[in-house]
């Protein structure tokens, strides 16, 4: 067995030799890697659950838009109805707005520096607010 110079036995080095101090431990490795798995998960139940809510928001309107112009179609000319039409539309602006406000709070949830559905939360705000 090697000995160092003062004659004390050398003892064969281990991985623990090679492992600088404060690097962090196989367990602590797999633990980390397992909460960015679950952050990951969290992410896709979050936007799962917008895509969903923005497809229903989108099958209501275009159901919504076809019976507004039926019903202008049906109507042609008559100026007695047209103030109904324009309450349609106004409801159906109003709607639209509320649908944009909860959507831009659940992006508010979302991680910015992991989810960019965060800054474009950010960005469509900007350009609602921007917008006559």
């Amino acid at each position: 067995m090697p000995t160092f110079s003062d004659g004390q036995d050398a003892l064969p080095p281990t991985m623990s030799d090679f492992i600088p101090q404060g690097v962090p431990s196989i367990g602590d490795m797999r633990a980390h890697l397992q909460l960015l798995l679950d952050n990951k998960e969290k992410q896709l139940q979050q936007v799962g659950t917008l895509g969903q809510r923005i497809l229903s928001q989108q099958v209501q309107l275009d159901e919504r838009v076809r019976q507004l112009h039926e019903l202008e179609a049906e109507l042609g000319e008559n100026q007695d109805l047209d103030s109904d039409i324009r309450e349609r539309y106004r409801e159906l602006t109003e709607m639209v707005k509320a649908w944009d406000v909860d959507n831009t709070q659940l992006t508010q949830s979302f991680d910015p520096k992991v989810c960019p559905f965060h800054a474009l939360s950010s960005i469509l705000q900007k350009t609602k607010s921007a917008s006559p």
